[in-house]
Formats: C-alpha cells, sequence, structure tokens
C-alpha cells in the first residue's frame, strides 16, 4: 500500500485536521453541509460515498466526532479495502462525557473496528487499548499563524483572550466570577458563540463576550492580548487554544491537570476551575510575563521537534498495518 493515496474526511470544521493531513500530505474533505439533522446526515453519508468513489484511497483517516462519520468509516472498510484512520478527539472516546450507554457503545465498537485509533495523549490510548482498539498517542501540530493578521484595539492595561465554546466542561461562570474580583485595568475578551441566556448586563465591565468571529479576527485577537486562558474540567484533554498560544508565544492560563502540566510544561499558570484560582493565575501572569514568554519560546521549539519525530514514527506504523492486519 502507498501512503501517498489516503485521505482525510471530517464532517466539521477543525484546526488539527489541516495540520495532520497536510504532514501526511492527504486531501482534506470538509464536508459541511446546512439543514435539518437528517437532511445533513444523509448528504453528508453520500458525499463521503462519493469521495471514497472517486479517488478509491488506500488509507482513509475520519475524525471523531463525528461519531456516525466514524462508524461509517470503518464499516465501508470492508466493502473498500482500505485501512481505517479513527482520529478520535475526547468527545469521541467519551460521547456526551460519557453519559450515553448507547453512544459509549457505539465509540467502542468503532475503536474496536479501526485499523487503528489516534488519540492526543496517554490516558485516552489506555481507554482505547481496554476497549479492545488499536491507539496510537499524536498531539496536535503546532498551527501556522497566518499572514494578514492586524493589531486588536484595546483600552484596558492588560488584555487576556478566553478561548471558550460554552461547552459543559469549559468553567465559564467561574471565570466570570473571577474577572469580577481583578481590577479594571484588566480586561478578558472571551471568544465563541455564547448561549442566549447569558445577559450582558449581569457581566462586569472588564468581560467583553465577542461572540462567533471570523477566523482572520480570532488570529488577531489572540495574537494582540498579553496572554490567552483556555480551561477545560476534563482530565484528559489537551485544548486546541493551547497549541495556538504556543505557536504565538503568548503566556497561558490552563487547567491544572496532569497531561496539561506534561505537554504544556512552560510559560504556563496553571488553576484549578474555581474564581479564585483563575484570578490568581491571571494576576501572576502579568507579575511573570517576560519570564513566561522566554519559557513559551522555548516550548514552542521543543514540541516543534517533537511533533516531527511523532509524525515520522506515525507514518512508519501506518505503513506496517497492511502487514500486521
Amino acid at each position: 500500500m502507498e501512503l501517498t493515496k489516503g485521505v482525510w474526511l471530517t464532517w466539521e470544521k477543525q484546526r488539527r485536521n489541516k495540520g495532520m493531513s497536510d504532514a501526511l500530505g492527504w486531501e482534506l474533505h470538509e464536508i459541511l453541509c446546512e439543514g435539518g439533522c437528517v437532511q445533513r446526515y444523509i448528504t453528508s453519508f453520500l458525499r463521503t460515498v462519493k469521495i471514497l468513489l472517486r479517488n478509491k484511497p488506500e488509507f482513509v483517516a475520519a475524525q471523531n466526532p463525528s461519531l456516525l462519520l466514524a462508524l461509517v468509516v470503518v464499516l465501508l472498510k470492508f466493502l473498500f479495502g482500505y485501512v481505517s484512520i479513527i482520529d478520535a478527539h475526547n468527545a469521541g472516546v467519551f460521547p456526551l462525557e460519557g453519559r450515553s450507554k448507547i453512544l459509549c457503545a457505539i465509540s467502542k465498537i468503532i475503536q474496536l473496528l479501526a485499523d487503528v485509533t489516534v488519540v492526543t495523549n496517554k490516558e485516552l490510548a489506555n481507554v482505547v487499548v481496554k476497549n479492545g482498539g488499536r491507539a496510537f498517542v499524536l498531539p496536535d501540530r503546532l498551527p501556522e499563524v497566518p499572514r494578514g493578521i492586524y493589531p486588536f484595539s484595546f483600552e484596558a492595561k492588560f488584555n487576556f483572550a478566553f478561548v471558550c465554546s460554552f461547552n459543559p466542561d469549559e468553567p465559564f461562570n467561574e471565570v466570570v466570577e473571577a474577572v469580577k474580583r481583578l481590577p479594571d485595568d484588566i480586561c478578558v475578551y472571551v471568544t465563541g458563540r455564547y448561549p442566549k441566556g447569558i445577559s450582558r448586563d449581569e457581566l462586569p465591565k472588564n468581560l467583553v463576550l465577542l461572540g462567533f468571529i471570523p477566523d482572520n479576527d480570532y488570529w488577531s485577537l489572540i495574537s494582540s492580548v498579553d496572554a490567552i486562558i483556555v480551561l477545560t474540567t476534563r482530565e484528559n484533554c489537551l485544548v486546541c487554544g493551547a497549541y495556538e498560544g504556543v505557536a504565538l508565544n503568548k503566556p497561558m492560563v490552563l487547567s491544572d491537570t496532569s497531561i496539561m502540566r506534561e505537554y504544556f510544561s512552560a510559560g504556563v499558570e496553571y488553576a484549578f476551575p474555581t474564581a479564585d484560582a483563575v484570578k490568581e493565575a491571571i494576576l501572576t501572569v502579568i507579575e511573570k510575563k517576560e519570564k513566561l514568554q522566554r519559557e513559551v519560546s522555548d516550548l514552542k521549539c521543543r514540541l516543534g521537534e517533537r511533533w516531527d519525530s511523532m509524525i515520522t514514527d506515525f507514518k512508519s506504523y501506518l505503513t506496517s498495518i497492511p502487514e500486521r492486519s
């Protein structure tokens, strides 16, 4: 089998897909359909099959979530004869945070049938192996900073970007409480489409909800702030915003978990998801900003070299799969 004959499929837009597909030299197919749930799934499925028929790939990688896309890819391999690679995010390994027995059972079937499940850390890999699957650990590639970004305009003395999707694992309310306890010359800008139930009038003046902003505006924001905040209550999650922070040499406030400390090991103040902890981390970042910037710059070099080595190992692993299957 030729490693060059591969495609990367996703039913949603996510930065990791581009970094991975580019490194493998595979065409990225972002199948983004509109409409109701049933219509969207049917259209996405038909487009997926069309891509497989047209390209006749020997390797097919698919992002999970979507759980349905991952299931389609591991089942159609028996018809098309390709090697199936499932790039499983936390929500792919633990759908709905593990609350749905049916979805978790489907996830386990996918892990069992996939030729390999790619995850970002050893803890998730252990789960896949326990479920009878084969796992390979490969964190995100550090993203390339796009050209054409512009300086973001601020009024406060110190400015932070809180990268947030308003998912259940993100402690938004705790960050709000933390900002209430900060001086007025520290402002936190929150990215992401926020729920309608959030009232701007109840938020502190030094916390700004930006809502969804285009990619160029997003990069302009996070490249202009003093530091980036990315928090999750998940124990085994490496957050996308942290990779972006490293790419920009930005000090960060990250969740105090063993995985975060192991991978993002410098240029960071770690915080538990409480208002007091987040507040203290923000103040410490301001105090140690120059030192943290130097640390994260060194970390960027180390992570880049580490990832280059890991993707080389992954390519070797993929070419050996047909021999072991």
